[in-house]
């Protein structure tokens, strides 16, 4: 769909060192996200190096880009590490799903100003508009759930519980042979509501986590209008927000490990939707895909033996299970 003329001129127009800007933003955004991990890890009293932290982290997103299952890959590859390092399977779930609550519900928040300000700030033809509208519909009732499944504790617990079920049934019925066995479920969504009572149990030790995670975000973002510097293309936020949501969305529900592809298309449909140079919104897209997914993979790969062979070196405590 490209030009071709126009796309090679793009690419010709990158200066060489611009490209250390997405790159310096994809480390800044691991370092917040391992600090996030690190500070979560210290409210349930489990001290934690930064430097181990931060190799953790690397392999285990690495994970969810070869294998993709929805972030459980790397969800499971950070348990391995924990416990073997002596954690208690319980409190290793627990400081894993924490983390993945908060940065999930920040993410909606994100969204939800990002949608807010493209819907009040820029004029939208009609069935953009109605599109902008429901999506932001359904921004607003899940950041209300979010809320409720934090306050009320009851509602919380039962919602879990039939989640859990109707995911046992549909599994069941429709992928049966990646069900996971019932007990397994039902231990998730335990672990699940152990997890959010942590949070609440401990709100003010959470808040420097919260922030790290904020960060991660802010610097994930980064990364994409960096993206868009390399190429000179002064992207507007509220633009360059519901593209990065859209695409990181789809990649993470993709049965295709990263998302590859899907990522880029979305993001390219949604940035040229939005008057952005079809050939440049391609350019800046693939520069995010190899600062976000391809370097830190590489990176990964110098940790992860190290890693598996200090892991094997420590020993799970007896009777613990995740």
């Amino acid at each position: 769909m490209a030009d071709t003329r126009t796309l090679l001129r793009t690419i010709s127009s990158i200066e060489p060192a611009l490209l250390i800007l997405p790159i310096a933003a994809m480390m800044a955004s691991y370092v917040a996200m391992a600090r996030s991990y690190q500070g979560i890890a210290r409210a349930a009293r489990v001290p934690f190096g930064f430097w181990e932290m931060l190799k953790i982290t690397f392999v285990a997103n690495s994970m969810n880009y070869i294998v993709a299952t929805g972030g459980l890959s790397g969800f499971a590859a950070r348990l391995y590490f924990f416990t073997r390092r002596g954690i208690s399977g319980g409190t290793a779930t627990t400081i894993s799903l924490a983390q993945g609550f908060i940065t999930n519900v920040s993410l909606l928040f994100v969204v939800l100003i990002g949608f807010g300000y493209l819907f009040a700030a820029h004029r939208l033809s009609e069935g953009a508009l109605i599109a902008t509208t429901i999506l932001l519909g359904i921004c607003f009732a899940l950041a209300g759930l979010a809320v409720v499944l934090l306050v009320a504790r009851e509602f919380r617990r039962r919602a879990i519980f039939v989640s859990a079920q109707w995911a046992d049934r549909f599994m069941h019925r429709f992928l049966p042979r990646f069900k996971p066995a019932r007990t397994q479920i039902w231990r998730f969504q335990r672990n699940l509501n152990r997890g959010i009572d942590f949070l609440l149990a401990r709100k003010f030790e959470m808040m420097a986590p919260t922030v790290w995670i904020l960060f991660d975000w802010v610097f994930t973002i980064g990364i994409l209008y960096a993206a868009f510097l390399c190429v000179h293309y002064w992207i507007p936020l509220s633009v360059l927000i519901i593209g990065f949501a859209l695409g990181l969305t789809l990649s993470f529900i993709s049965i295709i490990p990263g998302g590859l592809g899907l990522m880029e298309g979305s993001m390219t449909a949604v940035f040229t939707s939005m008057s952005v140079p079809f050939e440049t919104a391609v350019v800046a897209v693939l520069i995010f895909r190899v600062a976000f997914y391809v370097v830190p993979l590489v990176t990964s790969l110098f940790f992860f033996h190290g890693l598996f062979v200090e892991g094997r070196a420590h020993t799970t405590p007896p009777g613990e299970e995740v």
